[in-house]
């Protein structure tokens, strides 16, 4: 259990440096490919009320954060990095690791 701990927070930091050190057309387009894998995830006819709702809100924070960081003066700071991380960890896996993955291409 340890082991898979310690390589998920070594995944987060190393998750925080790519998105702080992204370009921000990257970083935009990385908040649009999660808010699109959140939309693929709310159309599954098995999706509960209570988590497409859970869904909903995730793209409303998303979109705010897409929104603030096209103005010249927003900065993306450590918090927001945090904030981002958190809801694209609320995708399912392998959504995450293809939103990642084109990240650093």
């Amino acid at each position: 259990m340890a082991d898979t701990e310690t390589g998920h927070a070594r995944r987060m930091i190393d998750m925080r440096s790519e998105l702080g050190a992204a370009e921000p057309w990257r970083l935009l387009r990385y908040i649009a490919s999660a808010i699109h894998g959140f939309t693929i995830m709310a159309r599954d006819p098995d999706t509960s009320a209570e988590e497409r709702s859970r869904i909903n809100n995730s793209i409303h924070y998303l979109a705010g954060y897409m929104m603030a960081l096209t103005k010249a003066d927003e900065r993306l700071t450590d918090s927001r990095i945090d904030a981002i991380l958190e809801l694209v960890g609320r995708l399912e896996s392998p959504l995450a690791e293809a939103i990642r993955a084109d990240l650093t291409r």
